[in-house]
């Protein structure tokens, strides 16, 4: 009998010493079906029966070890924008072209917010958050024309182009944010989430230029999310559930 019967077995011993005719059934089941499919049928019967679904293996309750992966994920976007800046001030500092747009910040946040709808995300909170992330480019921006301006740095080589090549990588990485925000935000408002997206920024969010200012203000939407509800628990609360 395949693995997941065992473990089912295991999670819920107990209900199955109270219904003894429901275990002679289901070894009967594991002779002459895969125990995939006895384990599904299993889960069912005791999803149905059972008023506590974290005494199933595949539970509902979302550790937090889970949601590491997306956390990073998001994490890892926001370090590949900030670094883009770097070419897009470039870019700036050939052309003479100012570092704020606002009429292109504006632009970005009204597709973000339509987009957001879309996603079913709430509009201000989308906003909010890029319009973090335009903030924290701002900042390396300035920093780079401070330090070309002290170096007498008159232009460079090499630089990609705005328009044809890096923002069309940032509207790119946008439509990847929309997907790690869409993953993330039922849980974001737990404390134990923004915990981990603040200790994981510090490993994630390197590079050049970005300093701890520049790392506080692109994640600080992410630390303000409120939810009246939190399912996320500890590997440690889950086991205790599985046990009771």
């Amino acid at each position: 009998m395949g693995s997941n019967v065992y473990k089912l077995f295991d999670m819920n011993l107990s209900f199955l010493r109270k219904h003894p005719l429901l275990f002679v059934i289901i070894i009967c089941f594991g002779i002459f079906f895969p125990g995939t499919v006895v384990a599904a049928k299993l889960k069912l019967y005791l999803a149905a029966h059972n008023s506590s679904p974290l005494q199933l293996v595949n539970s509902q309750a979302i550790t937090i070890a889970d949601q590491q992966i997306p956390v990073d994920k998001l994490l890892k976007l926001i370090q590949q924008r900030l670094l883009i800046a770097h070419d897009v001030a470039r870019w700036k500092w050939n052309h003479k072209r100012p570092i704020e747009d606002l009429k292109r910040e504006q632009e970005l946040l009204l597709e973000v917010r339509l987009q957001a709808k879309k996603y079913r995300l709430k509009p201000d909170i989308i906003a909010g958050f890029f319009q973090a992330q335009i903030e924290a480019g701002k900042l390396i921006q300035t920093d780079d024309f401070q330090n070309w301006q002290k170096q007498g740095i008159k232009s460079f080589s090499n630089v990609p182009d705005l328009n044809q090549a890096l923002r069309p990588s940032l509207n790119k990485l946008n439509k990847e944010f929309l997907f790690a925000l869409t993953e993330l935000t039922p849980v974001m408002g737990c404390p134990q989430i923004r915990e981990l997206i603040h200790a994981r920024s510090q490993v994630i969010i390197q590079g050049r230029g970005i300093d701890q200012h520049v790392q506080s203000l692109a994640i600080s939407p992410l630390l303000q999310f409120k939810s009246g509800s939190c399912t996320v628990v500890s590997k440690v609360d889950r086991a205790s559930n599985t046990r009771n």
